[in-house]
């Protein structure tokens, strides 16, 4: 449930000897869909780069890294394939719109589908609406769900830093992010209810089903202060 380990063996190139731990475990034949390599990005944002959100927002300096390369800082080339493009003016014909019809068919069609949710080292990956959206839509489908870490050492019950805590019991959709503003307008759109859908957000998390259950002490404590937080926050907002 923890991937630091297999990170640091990768970094330090030992590929030979985590194929043979894999080939141990009997698990090199394990198939995965990871949606960077199974959606043809060539027929989607491979040619050019969103419109950057204003300079002065918290949402700049990620966009602005995603345009750079993270080892040596120099700007990315943008593709010239020159493949059609297919984005949200082409619905039927776009990859990126089709996450929830992927997972049903998944779910009905292969023995044992699971879905693994990789978060990493900052747990932005709950802050990223696509990401938060294929969660939910996992959750209420009933799909098993499991989730590995860098490391569980940061909701140790003796770690005195909350960040995580904080950052994860104030998630809301409407504050997710989206690298277009385009697929964030889409996918709230979908969203009929924003304080029920957080509600599954917290539950995913945090419920006696939830993700991270087993790696926290007083997970139901814990939920039903974060339920309490969200609906004293919901009321101050409507008040204001």
């Amino acid at each position: 449930n923890e991937y630091h380990t297999v990170a640091d063996r990768l970094v330090a190139g030992q590929l030979t000897s985590l194929r043979r731990n894999l080939d141990f475990a009997d698990a090199t034949g394990n198939r995965y869909w990871i949606c960077a390599f199974c959606v043809n990005q060539h027929a989607s944002i491979c040619g050019t780069f969103p419109h950057p959100p204003p300079t002065s927002s918290a949402e700049f300096a990620r966009c602005d890294a995603s345009r750079h390369d993270s080892v040596t800082s120099e700007p990315l080339p943008c593709c010239t394939c020159g493949t059609p493009k297919y984005l949200n003016e082409a619905p039927d014909l776009c990859e990126l719109n089709k996450f929830d019809d992927m997972m049903e068919i998944l779910s009905c069609s292969v023995p044992g589908f699971r879905h693994l949710v990789a978060v990493d080292r900052s747990f932005n990956t709950f802050t990223r609406l696509w990401c938060v959206a294929e969660l939910v839509q996992a959750h209420l489908s009933s799909i098993p769900q499991s989730v590995c870490l860098l490391s569980d050492a940061v909701l140790d019950v003796d770690n005195a830093d909350l960040s995580i805590y904080i950052k994860l019991a104030n998630l809301r959709v409407a504050e997710c992010s989206a690298t277009r503003a385009e697929d964030k307008e889409e996918i709230l759109s979908k969203i009929h209810d924003f304080n029920e859908f957080d509600s599954q957000v917290q539950a995913l998390i945090f419920g006696t089903r939830g993700l991270l259950k087993k790696r926290l002490v007083g997970t139901d404590v814990l939920y039903a202060a974060v339920r309490t937080a969200s609906r004293f926050s919901a009321i101050s907002d409507a008040s204001v």
